[in-house]
């Protein structure tokens, strides 16, 4: 997001000029005391500037070149002599970057000579959109972690109202998240409704999807019904002026690439909260004909019942407009807590 890296640019802006004048205090502390220095110093600042000139006039002959070459050279290392002789590092002067690749700048220039994000900037970018995300890595979540065979591979049309087993069923569900990932810019990918009965994956699959999404370098956002419901109220009720925070977090749900909203159904019915995911829903899907913003719903309301819970315009505009997965099984956490106990 635009603000993830406003800020970054902000922290590398205020690293890197932190770290030259922790340099420049250094280099004034010791010529303090190695009075010498500051006059090499002073000479090998005249002494660059004369090669540069020299090499962007091109007018400055190969013996010059060589000459100031060396002249560089005899000063750096009389400064190093100075340096170690008082007990100082031979490079105590030198900026102490916190990433030597970039020089906290960053960012680098590719072969091309265009500037693209350092591997300390994507590092750091990675680890806020997971801040930012609301998922938390518990070690469990990921598609690394998917396991079939917490889904019955029995068919049972009387038990699960369908002709495939859960396990069919699951996979089938997995596979499209997986091409919700690969294709996820591409403006004919839809958004995804997951519904069915607590502990049968929503929660789980959706938040792998979020977790792949941010390596890919997208924002995600992981939001129950409740807190979503919460901070639109504050932004409605908010002055903006005083309030930035809920302005910052409404527009968040506006703009980060995926939305992930859970447990739609658990939060208190009303006419404002109908009218206030309608218009969220209408704001993120014009949003996507620019920049992909995508949405998941999950729920253990069915189609039937959601019409029955929402007014028509909500629950035909998810019908509509969401592909729809219904998520079906034994309680996987009843599942996991009996093989535990299984001998």
């Amino acid at each position: 997001m635009s603000d993830i890296r406003r800020n970054l640019d902000n922290e590398f802006a205020y690293r890197r000029d932190r770290a030259l004048w922790e340099a420049e205090r250094r280099k004034q502390e010791v010529i303090s005391k190695i009075p010498e220095i500051g006059s090499i110093e002073a000479e090998i600042t005249l002494t660059g500037l004369r090669f540069a000139r020299g090499i962007i006039s091109e007018d400055l002959p190969s013996m010059d070149s060589e000459a100031l070459t060396e002249r560089l050279n005899q000063l750096k290392r009389r400064k190093e002599e100075l340096l170690l002789s008082a007990n100082y590092p031979a490079d105590y002067l030198e900026p102490r970057f916190s990433c030597g690749i970039c020089e906290d700048r960053g960012y680098v220039a590719d072969e091309s000579g265009n500037y693209v994000p350092c591997s300390c900037y994507r590092k750091l970018y990675l680890q806020r959109l997971y801040e930012f995300s609301n998922i938390l890595d518990d070690g469990n979540t990921g598609f690394k972690f998917f396991n079939e065979e917490y889904f019955s591979d029995k068919p049972s049309k009387q038990k699960y109202k369908s002709e495939i087993s859960p396990r069919e069923n699951i996979l089938a569900i997995r596979d499209h998240c997986l091409k919700f990932i690969d294709n996820f810019s591409d403006k004919n990918t839809w958004n995804m409704y997951f519904f069915g009965p607590t502990g049968t994956g929503k929660t789980f699959l959706a938040k792998s999807c979020g977790l792949e999404l941010i390596k890919k370098g997208y924002s995600v956002l992981y939001l129950s019904a409740p807190t979503l419901f919460s901070i639109i109220h504050r932004y409605r009720i908010s002055n903006p002026s005083e309030d930035t925070e809920a302005e910052q977090a409404y527009r968040n749900l506006i703009t980060t690439n995926l939305l992930i909203l859970d447990d739609l159904g658990t939060e208190p019915r009303s006419d404002a909260r109908y009218a206030e995911l309608l218009s969220l829903i209408e704001l993120r899907k014009n949003r996507d004909n620019t920049t992909a913003t995508k949405t998941i719903i999950s729920s253990n309301l069915d189609l039937k019942h959601l019409f029955q819970e929402y007014n028509e315009r909500i629950a035909s505009r998810i019908v509509g407009e969401f592909d729809t997965f219904r998520f079906f099984g034994d309680d996987i956490r009843i599942v996991k807590k009996i093989g535990k106990m299984s001998p």
